[in-house]
């Protein structure tokens, strides 16, 4: 992990229609690509993002929209490779009592907020484009790490395939929306040990539900940090998922839909 220098902390509200024009300006501006970026976080530019994170400043996006220019940073790069960075940092330092719980929560759900709105300038910026195929995203009771499933979201988009959300839902809701959409897959998002059970039962419920016809993959922070095939095949068995993975290629081609995503590039 890289070493982030300290950052202040604020109490200036970053408005609604401030971040809707930094997001609006960042995809149209800055987006290069639909495909998946990876690499290292730059520190500079990662301490900037947190700062707006827990700063609240408005400011902050401008600079943020400045050094993105300056750097080539682009869209895909801040929502792949920087908010994930972030995220671990904040939890980090909450971890290690250099933030409270109020301030770690504020920077969350500034991040959180910032991250919807691009995706909403996505969506609207690609509004005529195809859809490769469609997937439900679920996150299954008690997991609360949202972040990580709406970069999936927005990763899954951006590759053209049309997302669903859904927050841990209670008994009887997934049935009823599989009965109501066909879709291509379901991915569940996991981000410890504990919520492996919740996820088993959403699992059962999608095949009772649709049988064997419906690939289910299991991705998120408890896979990522998994390592070697053994861990993975181990949450994939006790979750009952068709494979686990947080490679978002990867578990497009074992549902066969590359080959679609390719098509909408």
């Amino acid at each position: 992990m890289q070493t982030v220098q300290n950052v202040h902390f604020g109490s200036l509200p970053i408005g609604d229609a401030t971040v809707r024009e930094f997001a609006f300006r960042v995809v149209t501006e800055l987006a290069r690509s639909s495909g998946i970026e990876s690499g290292r976080a730059e520190a500079s530019f990662l301490t900037m993002l947190i700062s707006a994170a827990r700063s609240g400043d408005p400011a902050v996006l401008q600079d943020l929209l400045t050094a993105m220019k300056r750097r080539r940073i682009s869209a895909e790069q801040v929502i792949d490779i920087y908010f994930p960075c972030a995220i671990d940092h904040i939890g980090t330092d909450w971890h290690n009592a250099r933030i409270d719980v109020l301030q770690a929560t504020l920077a969350m759900s500034r991040l959180q907020r910032l991250l919807r709105e691009l995706g909403r300038a996505w969506v609207s910026d690609r509004a005529a484009a195809s859809h490769a195929g469609c997937v439900l995203l679920l996150m299954p009771q008690g997991e609360q790490h949202v972040l990580g499933a709406m970069i999936a979201a927005n990763q899954l988009r951006r590759l053209g395939v049309s997302v669903r959300i859904e927050f841990a839902p209670g008994p009887g809701v997934i049935t009823e929306m599989l009965e109501k959409k066909r879709f291509n897959a379901v991915f569940l998002s996991v981000s410890n040990e504990s919520s492996v059970a919740g996820t088993a039962a959403c699992v059962d419920e999608i095949r009772k539900a649709r049988a064997a016809e419906m690939p289910v993959i299991v991705g998120g922070g408890l896979v990522s940090q998994a390592t070697g095939d053994r861990n993975r095949g181990r949450i994939r068995s006790e979750t009952g998922a068709d494979i686990a993975t947080s490679d978002v290629h990867e578990a497009l081609a074992f549902c066969g839909m590359r080959k679609l995503c390719a098509a909408a590039e």
